[in-house]
């Protein structure tokens, strides 16, 4: 099968690589679409930095595909059954993994991995999955729709919660690219009265507004807190979520 590593210096690689063994708790995905994570760009493509070491794996951490088949252990999932990937293989043994938050998994790799960084992801024809990281994808979501959702809009949707967005609130993202777009878009789904988006980039607030992410849209620099109490009657906005970092 055809894999895409990212080896640094800005270059792609792509390789002939030999489609992956099934093993016990793991099952074959067909990928259907892999999407390139901010992360991606900027700590594997451009440079190989962050916390966390990029062992020259394919690429990939946010993926979702089709079941071609399962191993030994895996039942409840079926071949033809569509998954989106969580990105985190945790140990399965710590309080973290017991709770479903693998990606605060205690372990060290190569016991806790993360697709696309410390083992092989998406960005192939095939991707060999754990169980334990595989969310069934509801038939009214494409399968583009499942690998957004596996680490952007997953990531937002955490924040929002942790906030306790309602109809009671105006939200303020900072940030509208990917990310703040799915901040933004959430948030109005979950009843939030308004949402206002900041960022030094006025074509990304353009956008944003034109796909009905945000209501607003102020440029950032000294002039913005002015204009959001402007835009607020002077009240502010009561959830504010960073997007930007």
């Amino acid at each position: 099968m055809t894999g895409v590593v990212l080896p640094g210096s800005s270059d792609v690689d792509i390789r002939e690589v030999p489609v992956p063994a099934v093993g016990p708790g793991q099952v074959l995905l067909r990928m259907r679409a892999s999407t390139i994570c901010g992360s991606d760009l900027r700590a594997v493509y451009h440079g190989h930095v962050g916390p966390e070491p990029y062992w020259g794996v394919i690429a990939g951490h946010e993926p979702c595909g089709e079941v071609v088949e399962v191993g030994a252990g895996t039942g409840g999932i079926r071949v033809g059954e569509r998954v989106v990937v969580y990105h985190i293989s945790g140990c399965g043994r710590c309080a973290e993994c017991h709770a479903g938050y693998m990606i605060s998994c205690t372990a060290e790799p190569p016991v806790k991995l993360a697709y696309g960084w410390q083992r092989d992801g998406g960005h192939a024809d095939y991707l060999l999955a754990d169980l334990a990281t595989c969310v069934t994808l509801p038939d009214g979501l494409s399968f583009i729709d499942g690998a957004c959702v596996a680490c952007g809009f997953g990531t937002a949707y955490e924040a929002l919660c942790r906030a306790g967005v309602s109809g009671r609130d105006t939200v303020l993202v900072t940030g509208v690219g990917p990310v703040g777009m799915a901040t933004g878009m959430l948030a109005k789904a979950m009843g939030s009265q308004r949402v206002i988006g900041v960022d030094v980039d006025s074509g990304r607030l353009t956008f944003a507004e034109s796909q009905g992410c945000i209501d607003e849209g102020v440029t950032a620099g000294a002039d913005a807190l002015e204009a959001i109490l402007e835009l607020t009657g002077g009240e502010g906005c009561e959830v504010s979520v960073d997007c930007s970092g």
